[in-house]
């Protein structure tokens, strides 16, 4: 079987629009956090913080600006991603005019945000035909597909392009499914990852829900009290080994394996005993020829409401038993919100980083983990882990019991 590794990555954050500024500032535990600016926070009554993207002020490709602009903001954002993950693999220049490379992009929302600014901008009680032809530009560029169809246009990925909606675990989704075409000779080259926009709607909803925390979002914490919704994107350019070795590409690190499952709980809520987590954890240590002695750490999915990170405490509980008493664990949507889609696709850039420099980020809000429960780790504050980092594990959940784990892995030679 094949084997796939990791040649280029792009992020756009709410941290940052810049892989080096994105890791220097988790590293340093700063945060992209701040005050709803959006939305019209008067809506929100006592919940006004959310984490933004603003594309404009740190990308400057302007022809990729212009040219996705009618698309959306998850389109906008997701080709920006591409742009800067294609020439972090050092691809920009070198994609043959026929070839078989491919993209697969998963999203919460799509673009929902064309729909929203079709409302807000255009009077819905005009005549038919006059509403038709003032909007239709607009809808043209709905389609859900349109988030990597246009892309492969645009750069010129004349193979498998492919949308997965599996809400906020699609990053992980699209980056395993990859995974599995180029294990099995499908493609040489895969761009994977997610996108996501902010949109009314998503945080309208997840305020309905009571989900959201009103100042900091703070995983695992006794005193935590809900997420942060944010947006943005990432990719990973995922790549056949010897194609990479082929080319001299730079190696960021190798994915061994993915686990897939679903909760078949609740629509909304997380399973209490943690099946479907559990599941995939052990699916991903199955698939990887692995047993839990191998992980060096657990990025978590960590969103920081109360049922969400008790669902996940109780899985890996399940999966690691008296390990998870020295087990790493990592949150970092404590800096960067719950982005979607784009969420496990962020931070598998994070997990990537952390194989590649050797460095595991330290956590941040988290100052006294819930006494409720019955396992510990190590999610405060530890110092850097130098020349110790060999394979993460990567959790990601979602709406419909979704739940998709990835292990990437030190790159070895051998």
């Amino acid at each position: 079987m094949k084997r796939v590794v990791v040649t280029g990555m792009g992020v756009i954050s709410p941290l940052s629009c810049d892989k080096e500024t994105f890791w220097e500032k988790i590293l340093n535990g700063e945060t992209g956090i701040s005050d709803l600016t959006k939305l019209d926070s008067s809506y929100y009554k006592g919940i006004t913080r959310s984490a933004e993207v603003h594309l404009e002020d740190e990308y400057n490709n302007a022809e990729v600006l212009q040219h996705f602009k009618p698309y959306g903001k998850a389109v906008s954002y997701a080709a920006a991603a591409v742009d800067r993950g294609l020439k972090d693999a050092g691809l920009e220049d070198k994609i043959p005019q026929k070839n078989n490379y491919g993209i697969i992009l998963g999203t919460t929302n799509g673009n929902q945000d064309i729909v929203e600014r079709i409302v807000d901008e255009w009077n819905l009680e005009m005549e038919h035909e006059s509403l038709n032809e003032a909007a239709s530009e607009n809808l043209a560029y709905f389609r859900p597909i349109e988030l990597s169809a246009s892309i492969a246009k645009f750069y010129n990925l004349g193979g498998t392009n492919m949308v997965i909606p599996t809400a906020c675990a699609a990053g992980n989704y699209a980056i395993g499914t990859a995974c599995s075409m180029i294990r099995e000779g499908r493609s040489p080259v895969i761009i994977a990852g997610g996108a996501d926009p902010f949109t009314r709607s998503c945080y309208t909803v997840f305020y309905r829900l009571g989900a959201m925390a009103k100042n900091d979002c703070r995983p695992f914490d006794q005193n935590r009290t809900g997420m942060v919704v944010g947006e943005g994107a990432a990719v990973l350019i995922l790549e056949e080994l010897e194609h990479a070795l082929a080319r001299g590409a730079k190696i960021y690190g190798e994915i061994k394996g993915y686990g897939l499952a679903c909760d078949a709980y609740d629509p909304t809520a997380p399973d209490p005993e943690g099946s479907g987590a559990t599941l995939s954890m052990n699916n991903a240590l199955h698939a990887s020829n692995m047993d839990i002695h191998s992980i060096t750490y657990v990025s978590a999915h960590g969103t920081g409401t109360k049922a969400n990170d008790a669902h996940e405490v109780k899985a890996m509980s399940n999966v690691f038993g008296e390990k998870i008493d020295t087990l790493y664990v990592n949150g970092i949507k404590s800096m960067l919100g719950h982005c979607m889609g784009a969420a496990s696709a962020i931070e598998a850039v994070s997990a990537l980083l952390s194989l590649y420099n050797q460095k595991i980020p330290r956590n941040y809000n988290t100052e006294k983990i819930d006494e409720a429960f019955n396992k510990t780790f190590r999610i405060q504050p530890y110092p850097e882990i130098e020349n110790k980092v060999d394979n993460v594990l990567s959790n990601s959940f979602a709406f419909g019991g979704n739940i998709c784990s990835v292990i990437f892995s030190k790159y070895d030679t051998k």
